[in-house]
């Protein structure tokens, strides 16, 4: 890329970039400075809220090809297999995918040695009351960015296998860096996907942390990824 034309994006950029750059440093800067409580800290959560957090409304009777639970630490995926064994059992849907791990976690006394990854989150939705036939760990290809890996893997899979219906379930504060980086795979398929949240809660540094990673993806990978 010229000189240039690096200059041009970069301009094309600013104003952008400029407004999401302001929100983030004046938030690093409440963080760092008064580390505190108070109505200022709580509005500048309820703000940064605001940009993270866009759940969608399920239209009623609504039946979908698929659930697909986004990755994370295990507490976190314990609560979104909450929402997906919830989701199930109202007859939302025959076929929930989880996103495989390679490598083991805790002993099991039952096999007498460490699950994997896959056999404890097979594990954790089967006491949830979901059949382990219906649950399909997907294998995708590591990225450095892994929602946006995710989305590109499992939007793949969504076009080959043909559904037309699909429920993301994350965290809330990750719901909208979830739906913008599947619309950008998506976006040229008819697939209706809804996102849904866990009642997962973050701190005050996890909402900084995931503003910035939402300003990032919005404004240099998702336009430039498809």
């Amino acid at each position: 890329m010229s000189k240039n034309n690096l200059t041009t994006q970069l301009l094309n950029h600013s104003t952008k970039i400029s407004i999401g750059a302001l929100l983030v440093l004046i938030s690093f800067s409440v963080w760092l400075t008064i580390g505190g409580s108070g109505d200022f800290r709580e509005k500048l959560i309820h703000l940064i809220k605001g940009e993270l957090v866009s759940i969608d409304p399920l239209p009623r009777s609504t039946v979908v090809d698929a659930i697909y639970v986004l990755g994370g630490s295990q507490p976190s995926l314990e609560l979104k297999f909450k929402v997906a064994a919830t989701l199930y059992h109202t007859g939302i849907c025959n076929k929930i995918l989880i996103l495989s791990r390679p490598g083991i976690t805790e002993y099991s006394n039952l096999l007498g040695r460490n699950l994997s990854n896959d056999e404890w989150a097979i594990m954790k939705l089967k006491n949830l009351g979901i059949p382990d036939k219906i649950i399909e760990p997907v294998s995708i290809e590591s990225g450095f960015f892994g929602t946006l890996t995710e989305a590109k893997y499992i939007s793949r899979l969504i076009n080959e296998r043909g559904y037309k219906s699909i429920i993301l379930i994350s965290c809330p504060c990750h719901a909208n860096r979830v739906k913008i980086s599947f619309r950008n795979f998506l976006k040229n398929s008819n697939v209706r996907f809804y996102v849904q949240g866990s009642s997962e809660v973050n701190t005050f540094k996890q909402l900084i942390i995931e503003l910035f990673k939402l300003k990032i993806y919005d404004y240099f990978l998702v336009s430039s990824s498809s």
